[in-house]
This record gives C-alpha cells, structure tokens and sequence, in this order.
C-alpha cells in the first residue's frame, strides 16, 4: 500500500493521512489540526508532515493488529 500526508491549502490547518485505494484514488484514514499555529516556513511544515507520516503508520499497524 501508499501512503501520503497532504495538506489542501488555503485557509485550512489540516493535514490528512491517506491511503491509495486504486491508481488515482486515495482516502482519507484520518486528519490532524495543527494545534499551536500552522507552520511559516516549508521546512517546518515538512517535518510536521513527516511527523503525521510516521503517526500514520503506527495507527495503520495497530489497526492491522487488531484485526488478527
């Protein structure tokens, strides 16, 4: 499986962990808000992004696991 962190743009202070389900299809598994203010530089907003990947993951495994 895929997996991406996206953030729409615009006013929104979301970013969404998603999964590819066909080619050019991908849900949404789950979203975060920026909690303390949304990042002013493209490499913090990377790390954040990174971070949420990795957050992404581990709920995507614990899910798996629990299905066993």
């Amino acid at each position: 499986m895929n997996y991406r962190v996206v953030w729409y743009g615009g006013e929104s202070t979301q970013l969404h962990f998603e999964k590819q389900i066909f080619k050019d299809e991908w849900r949404t598994m789950a979203t975060s808000t920026l909690q303390y203010s949304f990042p002013t530089g493209v490499k913090e907003l990377l790390l954040e992004m990174e971070d949420y990947y990795h957050h992404g993951l581990v709920l995507e495994e614990e899910y798996r696991q629990s299905l066993i």
